[in-house]
């Protein structure tokens, strides 16, 4: 009797997250693009806690699948120490020309998307080849980076498109 009273808590919890995360997927679906930018950026200072869903573990890092994502379908959120968190979303490209469309289309969102306040310093990456934008706002350390690079592998180089939304000292 004790197992079946066990496993129909067990139901019921499962059956509760899986509702809570149904109407919060939901209410995610309804937003619009800038909507989800505003709530990433706001997100931040937070940890993301709305965004985050299964979670694993590395030596220093937490590492949760993202609810929604800006760039492709694998966006994560990562924590580690001190209440660092950052927002982390790539795209391999078929090509160059894919990578650079796919970051015009990104920037050109943040333009539309983060008016007042908000500086664009956008131009070539410090190393490597590739295009960097990036959003800041005086006094706020959360920035939105949107960056196209190329990373060589064994038999080809590929081509990127990374979306991140953090502190960036936290990289470094």
């Amino acid at each position: 009797m004790k197992v079946l009273t066990g496993l129909a808590a067990a139901l019921v919890l499962v059956g509760c997250t899986t509702t809570k995360d149904s109407a919060m997927d939901s209410q995610v679906a309804a937003l619009t693009t800038c909507e989800k930018i505003d709530a990433l950026i706001e997100g931040h200072k937070k940890g993301f806690p709305k965004l985050r869903m299964t979670q694993s573990s590395v030596k220093l890092m937490d590492i949760w699948k993202a609810r929604y994502h800006l760039v492709g379908d694998s966006c994560q959120v990562w924590g580690w120490g001190a209440g660092k968190f950052s927002y982390v979303c790539s795209l391999t490209e078929p090509n160059e020309q894919v990578a650079r469309e796919h970051y015009q289309l990104a920037v050109q969102k943040g333009k539309e998307c983060l008016q007042q306040g908000w500086t664009l310093d956008e131009g070539g990456r410090a190393m490597g080849e590739g295009l960097k934008a990036e959003f800041t706002r005086p006094n706020d350390e959360t920035v939105l980076t949107v960056v196209a690079t190329s990373s060589p592998t064994l038999f080809k180089t590929e081509w990127k498109t990374y979306v991140f939304v953090g502190d960036p000292n936290d990289l470094k």
